[in-house]
């Protein structure tokens, strides 16, 4: 049986109940309002489904399940704007908690409410696990945070590409540390996912986290763990890499960590030994090391991003990740294999692409890589007739928009602030355009929060 919170079996006050494992899968929903149900009316049972496929305008860093997991405490937000698939938005309280099971985080609940929590509620949910029924521990337990993607699933033939992959089994045939650099959008995690799916650990959990996406004062917290009592709210609660251990620590954007906490890996590092926040015991450190980087090393190092020695620790290997830009060739099999997987989600049949459509892919650079072409293929994608099986030029151009044409003789003269300034405003215009100035379509579009995409929106005179 799935859970159901008792305490609120007899309240009014509760719109929906969602529950996720820790990759997203909806293992149950149950929607008490009318106003949710009719915002989802026309779409298909929704379990089984991942939550971004339902909610358009959430991601890993906007969605407060996902939060919830990362931190291991719950969280309250008010005003939370949800956008069905429909189009249909919705303003919701949403309280996120996550689930555990021996300690471990095996998935997350939330529960959505349109006229507010009581408080008293809030506390008790906070404080007392036991107000759940019976959860299906042994099912969320399966989907343990876990590395999905294998060298095969790396697409590409262009030869530097493939000396990367070949490099693979290199990293995973060791216990060394791994650095991977390659600019935003390449598939730094797809890298990491396959090294540790190569190596003797794949059978452990594979951790990985953004080092950008948390702030400062609880990044130590998350990494190390955290003892009771040892702040004010701390609870006994492991840190990633009890998580991991016997298994992958992958760090994203290592180059975001704060310094003074870059001492501290270094030093658990060095000495494979670390201790939880405000504890005293002395646990072993069992874990293989990935970071990535989208900045290149030395430019990191000399800006003060990480520390030399950190860096020179966590670089004992290598692998550089060539942008899309310099890696044409595998452009046309990136485009045919967006096409598969995006026929079926959009209803379309699309067989064949223009040799226009071909040759200005090949021309523009992709500064947002192989994340930007997808992106441009599934905007192309929605909006084509179903009937179609030629997909134009016509159809991406928009998206696209021209990015290697950037710099020329009539922007010269600018700074660089304002050239930047002037190819983010048209981005953010175009995209707001397409989106019928639809702040939630256009954030989740160029993958940036919704707060933020507004503020800079309005910076620009864009709204």
């Amino acid at each position: 049986m799935y859970l159901m919170p008792k305490i609120f079996s007899d309240k009014g006050y509760i719109d929906g109940i969602t529950v996720i494992d820790t990759e997203g899968e909806i293992l149950f929903t149950a929607k008490l309002n009318k106003k949710l149900n009719e915002a989802r009316e026309g779409d298909e049972e929704v379990v089984g489904k991942r939550l971004f496929e339902i909610y358009n305008n959430l991601n890993r860093e906007s969605s407060t399940m996902f939060k919830a997991m990362e931190l291991g405490s719950p969280l309250y937000i008010e005003n939370q704007v949800l956008e069905f698939g429909s189009g249909q938005e919705t303003e919701i309280t949403s309280l996120s908690i996550p689930i555990k099971s021996k300690d471990k985080i095996v998935g997350c609940i939330d529960l959505s409410v349109s006229e507010g929590i009581n408080e008293e509620c809030v506390e008790v949910i906070k404080l007392d696990s036991t107000i759940f029924e019976e959860i299906d521990i042994e099912k969320l337990s399966k989907s343990k945070t876990s590395a999905k993607y294998c060298i095969e699933h790396i697409i590409g033939v262009d030869s530097t590409m493939l000396e990367a992959k070949k490099y693979i089994k290199v990293a995973a045939g060791c216990d060394l540390a791994v650095m991977i650099y390659g600019e935003t959008g390449t598939g730094k995690e797809l890298f990491a996912q396959a090294i540790h799916n190569a190596s003797g650990r794949k059978e452990r959990p594979f951790i990985a986290q953004n080092c950008a996406a948390i702030p400062e004062g609880l990044m130590e917290g998350l990494l190390f763990g955290t003892v009771k009592g040892s702040f004010t709210g701390a609870i006994d609660s492991p840190g990633l890499l009890e998580m991991a251990e016997g298994g992958t620590v992958f760090f994203d954007e290592i180059n975001s960590m704060p310094v003074t906490l870059q001492a501290k890996l270094l030093r658990v590092i060095q000495d494979r030994e670390y201790r939880a926040l405000g504890g005293s015991e002395i646990k072993k450190l069992d874990v293989k090391i990935i970071s990535a980087i989208n900045k290149r090393p030395v430019k990191a190092m000399a800006d003060g991003d990480i520390r030399n020695d950190l860096y020179y620790r966590l670089s004992q290997l290598n692998i550089d990740i060539p942008p899309l830009k310099e890696r044409k060739e595998d452009i046309p099999l990136f485009i045919n294999y967006y096409i598969a997987k995006y026929n079926g989600i959009f209803g379309k049949k699309i067989k064949y692409i223009s040799r226009k459509f071909y040759e200005k892919t090949i021309e523009h650079d992709w500064p947002g890589n192989v994340r930007e072409l997808e992106n441009a293929v599934v905007q192309a994608m929605s909006n084509m007739d179903s009937s179609k099986e030629i997909m134009e030029f016509e159809d991406v151009e928009r998206r696209i928009m021209g990015g290697h044409d950037l710099v020329s003789a009539s922007v010269i003269e600018k700074s660089l602030r304002d050239i930047v300034g002037d190819y983010e405003k048209g981005i953010i215009q175009n995209i707001m355009e397409m989106c019928d100035y639809n702040i939630s379509k256009a954030a989740k579009m160029l993958q940036i929060p919704r707060q933020t995409l507004q503020r800079k929106a309005k910076s620009f005179d864009i709204i």
